[in-house]
């Protein structure tokens, strides 16, 4: 994969996580993740979607997956703000 694939794909993957992040109140980082998991599920399952789109959807969860609940909660109140 080229340099400008990769950058593209980290651009979209914190750009779904913030759309994500800012859908809903999430109770714990279990709630969140079973979320995030769906948008991989039905990005993998869309024959139409770019290959670019469905890595992105995957970075974005392994992403926040490797956070704690509470570098979520910090993420969440910056974007927000």
């Amino acid at each position: 994969m080229d340099n400008k694939t990769r950058i593209k794909i980290l651009e979209l993957s914190f750009n779904i996580m913030e759309s994500l992040l800012l859908s809903k109140d999430f109770k714990d980082k279990d709630e969140l993740m079973a979320a995030a998991k769906k948008g991989v599920d039905i990005s993998n399952r869309d024959e139409k979607m770019p290959l670019t789109l469905k890595m992105a959807y995957a970075e974005a969860y392994s992403k926040l997956d490797s956070l704690s609940w509470e570098e979520i909660l910090e993420i969440k109140d910056i974007i927000s703000e």
